[in-house]
């Protein structure tokens, strides 16, 4: 299999060096123009993704929650290319087997997938993410470390969810949802909200793009 990487910035390094861990076969760095100019042989532009070398290639992404926008642009190109989206597991977690990932879904170490949990496209969870039974992840989110999902929880795409904040059981999260960090979130939260603390508080409403 030949895998191809998508991703910018130290995030991306970090997402890059924990596969190529694992698959020493993970051959190209895709680089979007926009987001990174300096020329190299393993950087393409996004238009690159259509061309015929690359349609044998697997593509993972390792973009985070400051490029939501551009991820879902790559995922949509990706799927009407046909192209295939690569996810990695580390080894280290525990994933059910009743669990349904996403295509282009990276998990860090020490992630528990739990019980008929259903995670979209293109969601990175980070170091130590816990995802509790019955909770749905949409496309796109992000998911920092030391985050604990609460069974029955909804949550829509492009969700950014800061380190050690805690979802309780039965909340349903919009789209475009910022969380900051420690946050212990006990209420719904509409789209587009930004909220941080304990008790958790609205800081502002978000321009929606």
């Amino acid at each position: 299999m030949q895998i191809a990487f998508i991703g910018y910035g130290e995030l991306g390094m970090q997402v890059h060096e924990l596969i190529r861990q694992v698959h020493s076969q993970l051959e190209a760095i895709f680089f979007d123009d926009m987001l990174f100019q300096k020329k190299e042989n393993n950087v393409f532009p996004f238009e690159a993704y259509s061309e015929e070398r690359f349609k044998n290639y697997s593509f993972v992404i390792g973009l985070g929650y400051r490029h939501f926008a551009y991820k879902q642009k790559v995922l949509q190109c990706l799927n009407e290319l046909g192209r295939n989206l690569f996810s990695f597991v580390h080894s280290s977690c525990f994933v059910s087997p009743s669990a349904m990932i996403g295509a282009g879904t990276v998990a860090y170490p020490l992630c528990n997938i739990d019980r008929q949990v259903k995670i979209g496209e293109g969601v990175l969870l980070n170091n130590s993410v816990i995802i509790s039974h019955n909770s749905i992840i949409g496309d796109g989110c992000y998911l920092s470390p030391g985050v604990i999902v609460s069974g029955n929880v909804t949550i829509g795409m492009d969700t950014f969810i800061g380190s050690g904040s805690v979802i309780a059981n039965n909340i349903n999260i919009g789209n475009k949802v910022v969380i900051g960090i420690g946050t212990v979130v006990t209420q719904n939260i509409a789209d587009g909200a930004c909220v941080i603390g304990n008790p958790m508080s609205i800081v502002k409403k978000l321009h929606l793009v």
